[in-house]
């Protein structure tokens, strides 16, 4: 009897164990998961009433917003600092650049796209400082720039090269160093006229142009080929005709005819004597490119 009391004793204990044991464990669980819940919705809270959101084109950016010269931001509609998210799109939906500002300042990363989508610009400020990488691609993908800031101060040892700016020529200049359009595209990028006995310049930079460009027309096919040097031609020009027949070509140094190799589809002759009693209009041939 006495055996049977003490194991019941025993089991007794065992039961109250494991029942506070129970309690314990479900009373730590319940405080984690709150304690989870709580932070989880601070951050939430404190996200939304910090930060806002803004999308649409570069035009409707323009009229929603002020830019001073160091970059810092205003709405227009109230004169407010702006704080929040930016994303600029193209027409075609495309994005073109996001921006992140506090208190009008830039404060975050700003990308730039081009329009075939690949990454143009990165860099990364805080509070209306340069503070981390800033890169510069070309439409290819080459590095052209890439600096380091800390606290608006380049720290010049980050990199071993700068990358192809250390070239001197501008992020236009090697962007058309080899360039294929139409003349609409054409003047939208250059101006000048060397056939007129002019200069050829970039237009965004205003910076004379050395380059290759391969000129279309509007159904795509080849018209030209044009080589230049400083802003005048320099080396073989060739043209073709409307049914993509070569046609005329000459050699130029520094702006300057060498000399004709093609005309009107033919070899030219610079010795060949032109009798003009037989057709007048051919004394074109004697000034004529």
């Amino acid at each position: 009897m006495k055996k049977n009391l003490i194991k019941k004793i025993r089991i007794q204990t065992n039961m109250t164990l494991l029942l506070l044991a129970t309690l314990i464990v479900g009373c730590e669980q319940e405080a984690v998961v709150q304690e989870v819940e709580e932070e989880e919705q601070f951050a939430i809270s404190d996200f939304i009433q910090q930060k806002s959101y803004w999308e649409g084109s570069e035009n409707e950016f323009k009229e929603s917003f002020s830019l001073d010269t160091e970059g810092n931001i205003k709405l227009k509609e109230n004169d407010s600092a702006y704080s929040g998210y930016i994303k600029i799109r193209a027409r075609n939906g495309t994005i073109t650049a996001m921006k992140s500002f506090s208190g009008g300042y830039p404060d975050g990363d700003f990308f730039e796209w081009y329009e075939n989508g690949k990454l143009k610009t990165k860099s990364q400020y805080k509070m209306g400082e340069r503070h981390g990488y800033f890169y510069i691609w070309t439409q290819k993908g080459d590095v052209y720039s890439q600096r380091y800031f800390q606290n608006d101060l380049e720290d010049f040892g980050r990199f071993e090269n700068e990358g192809a700016a250390a070239s001197g020529k501008s992020l236009a200049a090697l962007e058309l160093a080899e360039w294929e359009g139409t003349g609409a595209e054409f003047y939208i990028k250059f101006a000048g006229d060397p056939n007129r006995g002019g200069t050829l310049h970039i237009r965004e930079t205003e910076e004379l142009y050395t380059g290759v460009i391969t000129a279309l027309d509007d159904s795509g096919k080849k018209e030209a080929v044009l080589k230049y040097s400083n802003g005048k031609y320099d080396g073989r020009i060739s043209k073709w005709n409307q049914n993509g027949d070569l046609w005329h070509e000459a050699e130029y140094s520094r702006g300057e005819l060498v000399q004709i190799t093609l005309k009107d589809g033919t070899p030219f002759n610079p010795n060949e004597i032109i009798d003009l009693s037989e057709d007048p209009k051919k004394i074109g041939l004697l000034f004529e490119e």
